[in-house]
């Protein structure tokens, strides 16, 4: 099993845990596209995506399954907790399935009250 591994701010971890916001949204930077693809052009292979919180081992996660990513030139939404969306340009979208598993959630929602 193949996990590509995100960090994320707090506005977007927490309508992604839940499942409301069901992708990710990315620069095409030269940094995700060779996450994305392998040397020689072909897209890699990952069955999952961890996204965490802040960096290091304590910090909360959740691990989502992977559906594949496409390119989009422009997104406005707004979700629940009120993180918003307002882009224009060429990123990557990271489209996500089923949330797995969650971890670290405890002290993340104690810390952020």
């Amino acid at each position: 099993m193949t996990t590509l591994t995100l960090t994320i701010k707090k506005a977007p971890f927490d309508v992604m845990v839940t499942g409301e916001k069901n992708f990710e949204i990315r620069e095409k930077s030269r940094w995700m596209t060779m996450r994305l693809y392998d040397r020689n052009g072909q897209e890699r292979k990952y069955d999952f995506v961890k996204f965490t919180n802040g960096y290091g081992k304590d910090k909360p996660y959740f691990i989502a399954e992977f559906e594949g990513f496409d390119t989009i030139f422009q997104i406005y939404t707004t979700f629940s907790n009120g993180f918003r969306l307002d882009l224009a340009g060429e990123y990557w979208r990271i489209n996500l399935g089923e949330v797995v598993e969650a971890g670290n959630l405890r002290r993340y929602r104690n810390e952020h009250l």
